[in-house]
């Protein structure tokens, strides 16, 4: 499912992004729409035009998509699902294919039909260009020409002049598209460090403690487990607990009941404490929302046979808890109660009827405690003792199934971004190859009055920065405020807190890696506008 939803908004963002390329392309084109119109050509008839040659690269788009798909085919299915796959081999599946064919070649030409429509309409008037309009002047550009940086004076403005006739650059959908693919980045970078964050965290998916002691179906008094644990030097804490299902409004809710024996803290908590009493509950986020339930609301709940009335005192973070086969549970599913309501005796160990009896220890060591050591020494420990009678284990990590499944692709966020970071570079690339082809004529009038080939240069990477600095400016706190929204509807959706982790060092560092990686893409360009020559230009003008 996490893999569906990141490539449903990755292709959404593609779409958008590659979207405005080919909106900024179509309006460059439609500086010839007025000659067109004066040959009779109609509205209709151009928007027809403009689209036929759109098709044309997303056709393309949709060969060499079909084609890698096909090839990087033996590589799926990836985990466990490989292990299973009885014919890893190449596959083509007509079906899968074909859809990603057709909306490879159709979502970026209806994204583009406004545009096309627009264009068509406003070559109304026969003639080459339109009348100008005085774009408004830039106040960077003259503050760093006083500054001494002729270079700096003239291309940020060209960042975010649009300019007119033949030389018009569409520098607002370049910013917009360039800004979009920011915040994408961003959001991605935000979300994919909160699920990295969740997936580390033991706290964070309700456990904290080191180990579990699990008698299975067997139980053991509150007296017997604190001998078994005094041996013990380098145990903290220590809670019991028993396993159980309750039943509210007909729903059979997996639920567990812990007694903290010494120390406190054995909970993950949203809002609300603990249960006091046999007479409050806690349950998960899911469990509070599929009831209709609130905080304070008393409610209805079967326990072993016997109808209570129990008010509902927090919502809590549930680890994976299971008896045997029965139902686990999980993040935001589960119960929480008094652990005597559960309590069943077991001969065996002394546990009659009467006492509280536990089926489980949970155990926090102090800091340094080697895992391994400690779960040998309390294995021979309990064995020596000779009070579990039967099967018991000592568990380290217990991780609820969704977060083991998101574990498996806590990477696929950072993928995302970095898949987008490639997009935003050719949105970058482009607006910088077209705005130097479209403004030929300005560089030329330029070398012409002495401008030298190094000071070109710095036009075009004095334009790139501009660009990216806008962009980043605007795009980083967006996508920092969306991948915020997007963790904490995800966070709320499973039953755990909504604090977002915020990579702050990786995104301050984003900010000069994104400037050196503009000039670097500048370099092409400019040395493009570097070596054109005045003479034939302005003939041709």
């Amino acid at each position: 499912m996490a893999l569906a939803i990141f490539a449903v908004l990755a292709g959404l963002i593609a779409v958008a992004i590659i979207g405005q390329l080919l909106s900024r392309q179509l309006i460059l084109d439609a500086a010839e729409y007025p000659i067109l119109r004066a040959l009779g050509m109609t509205r209709a008839r151009l928007v027809v035009l403009s689209l036929a040659r759109m098709a044309v690269l997303t056709l393309a788009g949709a060969v060499i998509a079909v084609t890698v798909a096909i090839a990087a085919s033996p590589l799926m299915p990836i985990g466990a699902a490989r292990l299973a796959e009885p014919n890893p081999g190449v596959e083509v599946n007509l079906a899968i294919l074909a859809a990603g064919f057709a909306a490879i070649v159709l979502l970026p030409l209806a994204v583009v039909m406004p545009a096309a429509w627009r264009a068509a309409g406003g070559a109304r008037t026969p003639g080459v260009t339109g009348r100008a309009t005085l774009p408004r002047p830039s106040r960077l550009g003259p503050a760093l020409g006083l500054a001494g940086s002729v270079t700096g004076s003239i291309g940020v403005p060209m960042a975010f002049e649009p300019g007119h006739g033949r030389t018009e650059v569409p520098v607002r959908s370049a910013l917009v598209g360039t800004t979009v693919a920011v915040a994408a980045v961003a959001a991605a970078l935000v979300f994919g460090t909160s699920l990295i964050g969740l997936v580390s965290t033991p706290h964070r998916y309700g456990q904290n403690w080191d180990q579990e002691l699990d008698l299975g179906f067997g139980a053991a008094p509150a007296p017997l487990a604190a001998k078994v644990l005094s041996s013990q030097r380098r145990v903290a804490a220590y809670a019991g607990g028993d396993y159980g299902t309750v039943r509210i409004g007909g729903r059979a809710v997996p639920a567990i009941g812990i007694d903290p024996l010494r120390g406190r803290g054995f909970l993950t908590l949203l809002e609300g404490a603990p249960p006091s009493g046999p007479d409050e509950i806690v349950l998960g986020a899911r469990t509070l929302h599929a009831i209709s339930g609130h905080l304070g609301q008393t409610i209805p709940v079967m326990v072993q046979g016997t109808r209570r009335r129990m008010r509902i005192v927090g919502d809590a973070v549930f680890p994976f808890f299971s008896q045997g086969s029965t139902s686990a549970t999980d993040l935001g599913n589960g119960a929480l109660v008094s652990a005597r309501l559960l309590s069943m005796p077991f001969r065996a160990t002394g546990c009659v009827h009467g006492a509280t009896c536990y089926n489980f220890l949970l155990i926090r060591y102090r800091p340094g405690t080697s895992l391994r050591a400690a779960a040998a020494r309390l294995t021979t420990a309990v064995t020596a003792a000779s009070h579990a009678q039967g099967f018991f284990t000592v568990t380290t990590g217990q991780r609820p199934a969704d977060i083991k499944n998101y574990a498996g692709v806590r990477d696929t966020p950072l993928i995302l971004g970095a898949v987008l970071a490639l997009l935003a570079v050719g949105t970058l690339t482009h607006v910088l190859l077209t705005g130097v082809r479209r403004r030929r004529r300005d560089l030329a009038v330029l070398k012409t009055l002495g401008l030298l080939k190094s000071q070109v240069i710095m036009i075009v990477s004095w334009q790139a920065t501009a660009l990216t600095t806008a962009a980043l400016l605007a795009g980083l706190p967006l996508g920092v405020v969306a991948g915020r929204w997007s963790w904490a509807l995800f966070a709320r959706s499973i039953g755990i807190a909504d604090q977002a982790g915020i990579p702050v060092p990786q995104l301050l560092l984003a900010i000069p890696a994104a400037l050196v990686l503009a000039n670097l893409i500048a370099i092409g360009p400019a040395q493009a506008a570097a070596r054109t020559r005045p003479a034939p230009i302005l003939h041709s003008e």
